[in-house]
């Protein structure tokens, strides 16, 4: 079919519609749909009821001309090219109609000759690729949105995460909370899965928007594989599983890569292979594949091998694609977004590698990736020690030194936290809640003789922020070490905040062992304690005081948690039908401390078989199980127990026709709270 394409004649004189309208019409191709009007509001009235292509404009329309037009078709944010007709040729017109946004002009008498045809057609070309310029630019600055907001995100997340992974590590390392570690190891865990989803998300988003780049470095293998057979090896042992790193041949001594993506695809392969597997052992081999690089170069070939459940066949490519998860996986709760392998994928192919899987279902999958190591040609070449010592097995805060540090930081909690990481290698500390506090605190002790050797800077604070701070503190010729404390993970920020004259930066949330090395680098080590509780001295920044941070652990130990407000209803027995066994013991746990006794079913067959021998008032029902959904069980447990009271808990809103199809009238959105429990059984059910 040939091309159509739609014109608006703008004409008073009918003669030369016809003339032009006869000519349009003798084209075979392309073809012309030709709408005619006389004058600007008509032609406005037609813009409205079709689209066009072109739009071919009469110089003079009675007391209307050309100008005056575009000026309206341009008030209408119409975007259309426009031609100009005119009877007689005149530059000075020519040049009027062009400034005024025409796309060309003509004469009526050019109407016949190619030229008339070709200047259609360029002004067509050039919207479109005007039209393509402003989408082009639109999409960038959809992209540039997107990257400020997922920083936002990320900085949003990460400073809320920094207390409760911290805090919790802090409650995790005192004996006397020994009674509550099994509740304090459940909030730890699920807050680093939390923080690894959020690094998922905003992993993806660097790598599609092309702005994930590597930090290649010399990588000593040995006591690399050391590093990740200590962090995985944990992991392992509490499924019953066997972790083991080896390697037949011998390998280089020293590679070339960065530490941290590679690092990344191990964790994230290896957490794969203990999550899918119940029993048995997982292995991770290397090995060098000899000159398979583009550039010539050998690549160096990782294989992690499990006795997990394994995959089908026709699933194994939509693993490696963003949000992709395999069905039967999903039913079975093993969790994630669905961005992991994707993410490994993409670094692999960064890494100069490929990576591949082979599985069989019910018998164990085997993920292969491949990274181009440099140059090791003239390498060393050892057998793999996993023995071989590692600069990152120090005990994190073991250390001893003596300085004063001041922590600036706008969140109350945040600074309490920092504060007490920093005591314990008992150096002094001082706090201040924005950048003028931090200004005022660091110029009166130097005045009074006391300086700080340190100060712990947040970049993102009210009144003035670490950056305006630092240059504050600098034209007061101050020279204590300054180090920048951020949540936010955008390309090139490190090197930026170094540019501004920070002497380090360190990331949220605070790592032991990073702080560690920060106060190491800027303090002086010292053989044993010099500094107790009393010589801590704290910037009072607001009516409230703040605690000690050397005495928050003993503090939280003397405070008792108030009482959970009992239930006026009379006890009930509730069935807690949810797969998450630590959601399920969190439920379990709150419901007994309102006096109702508690049964767990962490699936529709074991429900079942517990509606079957017991007696329950109420179920609390997940929607999403590994046998069943949560509908398809209520519906059978409607025909067992039909005097059963059904509760929907979920983490998303119920379909409402789902629920009074099956007269459930009531449900509870993730995550529920004592308080919700509590409104749920003093309702009239």
């Amino acid at each position: 079919m040939s091309e159509l394409i739609r014109v608006l004649l703008i004409e008073d004189d009918e003669d030369d519609y016809f003339l032009t309208a006869d000519y349009l019409s003798q084209c075979r191709e392309p073809r012309f749909d030709i709408t005619w009007v006389t004058n600007s509001a008509e032609a406005v009235a037609a813009f409205r009821c079709k689209s066009f292509d072109i739009c071919l404009l009469d110089y003079i329309l009675g007391a209307e001309n050309a100008l005056d037009v575009l000026g309206i078709i341009k008030s209408k944010g119409i975007n259309i090219p426009v031609v100009i007709l005119t009877g007689q040729s005149d530059t000075k017109v020519d040049e009027m109609v062009m400034r005024a946004g025409a796309s060309d002009y003509l004469t009526k008498s050019e109407i016949e000759t190619p030229r008339f045809m070709r200047t259609m057609r360029y002004a067509m070309v050039r919207r479109e690729i005007e039209n393509e310029r402003i989408e082009r630019h639109k999409v960038e600055q959809q992209n540039k949105a997107k990257d400020k907001f997922l920083a936002h995100l990320g900085h949003e997340l990460r400073t809320p995460l920094t207390s409760i992974l911290g805090y919790t590590e802090l409650l995790l390392d005192d004996s006397a909370n020994e009674r509550i570690m099994q509740e304090l190891s459940i909030i730890h865990t699920n807050g680093k899965h939390l923080l690894s989803l959020l690094n998922d998300l905003l992993d993806m988003s660097r790598i599609m928007a092309n702005k994930l780049e590597l930090s290649p470095k010399d990588i000593y293998l040995s006591g690399f594989m050391t590093d990740v057979h200590s962090l995985m090896n944990l992991a392992a042992k509490d499924k019953g599983l066997q972790l083991s790193i080896s390697c037949d041949t011998e390998v280089p001594e020293v590679i070339k890569a960065d530490p941290t993506r590679l690092r990344q695809v191990l964790i994230n392969l290896i957490s794969n292979a203990v999550k899918f597997t119940d029993s048995g052992q997982i292995s991770v081999t290397l090995d060098i594949r000899p000159h398979a690089g583009e550039n010539g170069n050998e690549l160096l070939r990782f294989k992690v091998r499990d006795s997990g459940i394994g995959m089908p066949p026709d699933k194994l490519e939509d693993i490696f694609h963003p949000f992709e998860q395999i069905e039967d996986v999903m039913r079975a709760n093993h969790g994630g977004a669905g961005l992991g392998l994707a993410i490994c994928r993409e670094l692999v192919n960064k890494m100069g590698g490929e990576i591949s899987v082979d599985s069989k279902f019910g018998e164990g999958s085997v993920f292969s990736f491949t990274v181009d190591p440099g140059d090791i040609a003239d390498q060393p070449r050892e057998m793999l020690n996993l023995a071989a010592p590692s600069s990152q097995t120090q005990t994190a805060m073991n250390l001893h030194v003596s300085g004063r540090v001041l922590i600036v930081d706008d969140l109350r909690e945040l600074r309490r936290l920092t504060g007490h990481l920093v005591s314990q290698c008992h150096a002094q500390v001082a706090y201040a809640e924005n950048g003028v506090k931090a200004l005022e605190a660091v110029l009166m002790a130097e005045k009074e003789g006391k300086p700080f050797h340190l100060v712990l800077m947040d970049i993102h604070m009210p009144v003035m922020n670490g950056i305006d701070a630092l240059k504050a503190l600098r034209k007061h010729n101050c020279k204590t070490a300054v180090v920048a404390i951020t949540a936010a993970s955008r390309k090139g920020l490190r090197q930026s905040l170094l540019d501004e004259g920070f002497d380090d930066v360190i990331g949220k949330p605070i790592e032991k062992q990073a702080l560690s090395q920060i106060l190491d680098r800027y303090l002086i080590r010292t053989n044993s304690p010099e500094v107790g509780a009393s010589q801590i001295h704290e910037l009072i920044t607001d009516n409230e005081e703040e605690t000690d941070p050397v005495t928050i652990t003993s503090e939280r130990q003397t405070v008792s948690a108030p009482a959970l407000k009992g239930s006026s209803a009379a006890e009930q027995k509730v069935l807690v039908i949810e797969d998450d066994e630590d959601a399920a013991d969190l439920m379990q746990l709150l419901l007994s401390h309102q006096g109702h006794e508690v049964g767990i079913a962490n699936n529709g067959r074991q429900a079942l078989e517990a509606l079957k021998h017991n007696h329950y008032d109420y179920a609390l029902l997940d929607l999403t199980l590994p046998d069943y959904t949560g509908f398809e069980l209520a519906a059978e447990i409607q025909k067992n127990t039909p005097s059963l009271k059904i509760v929907i808990v979920s983490g998303r809103e119920p379909e409402p026709e789902k629920m009074s199809a099956l007269n459930i009238s009531h449900s509870l959105l993730k995550p529920v709270s004592k308080n919700d429990l509590h409104a749920l059984f003093e309702s009239e059910l």
